[in-house]
Formats: structure tokens, C-alpha cells, sequence
């Protein structure tokens, strides 16, 4: 649509915020009478997925954070009903959501046995809807997180339900926009420690800090800055949703103890020249997009906002010129 196409990366020509049009098939009669039989049965089934999903989030919104919260002091009795019933109950809201089936692959350079994820490991990944938020909060339990493209204290902890929320919401670009307590703020070194520390599992982070349509990847916010590329102390994991859940082994993600130095002056290299002073980001960067297969795009969270902006500026120039050409005809008839 040319009305957007100021949204549309000038590198590659990918437009990352429209949705994606599906191509286009032949009709003929099977494909006719399928077209047919499902739209008679798609909204009965939608109306009975869609209950079954409220009522498993009505019962893990009881069991997980309500409950859960009473069991807090028996730490890790806390800690097994809160997994337990997080992977049986978000597994079956995936389940009826239309994925029965989740294929996980984990890429590796190079052989060996890859590392285990443990509480304040930081797992980078991109975000294209809910259901990978969802996935994440099944799959590991983890801390998700915020973040806003600033210099400093840039994250902030939040909830499964906040993360939901924020997939449809406009990108907040300041800790002030989305009602942050500085308290509440952290750099990605300072969240990580406390987790580890305090055992409330891996941290989340979406370094291009909103949804997009998944065809490309955004820029990062530079929310790496703590870490340096020389250093051996972190542990990163990426992790790629694009039709099937990849994730790197941590041998070949930076700053983690097993890659070498070989590896690490080969992503150097490929950043040269590019003016990023996030380095760590960079390399991030590089894995998700050569794991994923998705292009790189100069747009960022405040392009988003702008684009979100202008759709909904023009969604309800719309309906407002709807409304009025309604009442023009009703007008007509009167007369």
C-alpha cells in the first residue's frame, strides 16, 4: 500500500509492520466447497477454542499467580507449582490456540553437548504476536521485561499479562511514557544477577522492543551496553521464532565462556564500520538474523509508533466517514 510506504525499509523493501498478505490460489471446486464448509464451522469452533482458552486463563490466573503468591514462602514448593501447572495450563491455551504441534530445533556450529538454561540467563529473541510470549512463559518460566530505547537504567521487570498487552500496545520510548517507577528500573547486568540470585529463572528480553509482522528484524534497542564483547561471564541464548522455535547453542553466542575468540572477531568484523557503539547488541543481532533468516531493517520502536499512530488516525477517519455517509442515506430516505 503506498500510503505506507514511508514504512518501508529502504535496504531491503520490506514493509515489517503491515500484516503479511497471503498469496493468492487457484479456485476450483474442492477448494470452493472447503471455503464453504469452513465458514460455516470456523466461528462455531472459534466461539468454543476461544471460551476454552478464557477458562484456562481464569484457572491459571488462580492457581499460578494467586496461589502462588500464598505458597511464596515455602520457596521451593512455590517454585514446583508454579512450573507444574504454568506448562500443563499455558501449554493446552497454545494447544487451542491451533498449535498442536511445536517443533523446537537448537542450532549448533559446532558438536557438543549445549548448556542448560538457568535463572539469570538472559535469552534474546524476536517478537512477532502473543503466542510467542505465551510459548516463552511455557516453555521456561522465565522474567520478562521492558525496555526502552534510553541510555542507562533502560529495563524494567513486568508480568506475563503486562507482556500480552504490550504486543498490541504503542511502544513506550521512555520509562515515563509507560509509568515506570525509577525503582523499578534496571540495567540487563543489574536484572540478571538479581535473578540468578533470587532463582526467578531466565530473563526475557526483545531487544527490538515491539511486535512485527515477522517478515524482518527491527533495531535493537541498546540495552547490551553492561556487557563487553571480550568478556566470558554472560550467558546468552537466542532463541528465533519463524515458522518453527530455534534457538543457538550457547557455545556460539557471545560472551558466553565456551566461544572463541576466532568466533568472536569474526562477528567484530562483520559490525565494522557500522557506527553501533552496543557491540554485544550487534553480535546478538547478527545470530538472530543469520539463525532466523530474516533481513536486517534501519527501523525501530519510534518508527512503529509513528506507523501505529497514523493507522489509527486513519481507521477512524474512516469510520467517522462511514458513519457519516450512513446518516447522508438514512437522511435521503426520510426525504
Amino acid at each position: 500500500m503506498e500510503k505506507y510506504s514511508r514504512w518501508r525499509d529502504a535496504g531491503t523493501g520490506i514493509q515489517p509492520f503491515l500484516p503479511p498478505v497471503p498469496p493468492r490460489t487457484e479456485s476450483n471446486l474442492l477448494s470452493t466447497l472447503s471455503n464453504v464448509i469452513q465458514s460455516i464451522v470456523g466461528p462455531i469452533q472459534g466461539v468454543i477454542k476461544l471460551l476454552l482458552v478464557l477458562i484456562i486463563s481464569l484457572v491459571y490466573a488462580l492457581l499460578v499467580p494467586g496461589l502462588g503468591l500464598v505458597l511464596t514462602p515455602l520457596g521451593p514448593v512455590q517454585r514446583l507449582w508454579t512450573r507444574l501447572f504454568s506448562f500443563v495450563l499455558l501449554r493446552s491455551v497454545l494447544f487451542f490456540s491451533g498449535f498442536f504441534i511445536i517443533k523446537n530445533d537448537t542450532v549448533s556450529l559446532r558438536r557438543g553437548k549445549d548448556a542448560r538454561i538457568h535463572s539469570g540467563d538472559v535469552i534474546v529473541a524476536n517478537w512477532s504476536s502473543y503466542i510467542d510470549v505465551i510459548y516463552l512463559a511455557y516453555k521456561y518460566r522465565p522474567v520478562f521485561t521492558q525496555v526502552f530505547p534510553v541510555d542507562g537504567k533502560n529495563i524494567r521487570r513486568i508480568s506475563l499479562w503486562q507482556a500480552i498487552r504490550l504486543c498490541t500496545a504503542l511502544p513506550a520510548l521512555t520509562p515515563e511514557e509507560a509509568g515506570a517507577q525509577k525503582s523499578s528500573l534496571y540495567t540487563l547486568r543489574e536484572l540478571a544477577e538479581e535473578a540468578k540470585e533470587r532463582r526467578w529463572g531466565p530473563v526475557i528480553v526483545f531487544p527490538e522492543g515491539t511486535t512485527s509482522n515477522g517478515r524482518a528484524l527491527l533495531k535493537f534497542a541498546s540495552i547490551f551496553k553492561s556487557y563487553q564483547p571480550s568478556e566470558r561471564e554472560g550467558r546468552f541464548h537466542v532463541l528465533t521464532f519463524n515458522l518453527t522455535v530455534k534457538r543457538l547453542a550457547s557455545c556460539d553466542v557471545p560472551c558466553n565462556p565456551a566461544m572463541t575468540s576466532s568466533q568472536q572477531a569474526s562477528d567484530l568484523a562483520s559490525l565494522a564500520g557500522t557506527g553501533m557503539d552496543d557491540l554485544v547488541g550487534g553480535q546478538l543481532l547478527v545470530c538472530l538474523a543469520n539463525m532466523s533468516r530474516l533481513r536486517k531493517t534501519n527501523l525501530s520502536m519510534s518508527d512503529k509508533r509513528d506507523f501505529m499512530e497514523y493507522y489509527q488516525m486513519r481507521y477512524k477517519g474512516s469510520a467517522r466517514k462511514q458513519e457519516q455517509q450512513a446518516i447522508r442515506a438514512s437522511n435521503k430516505k426520510i426525504k
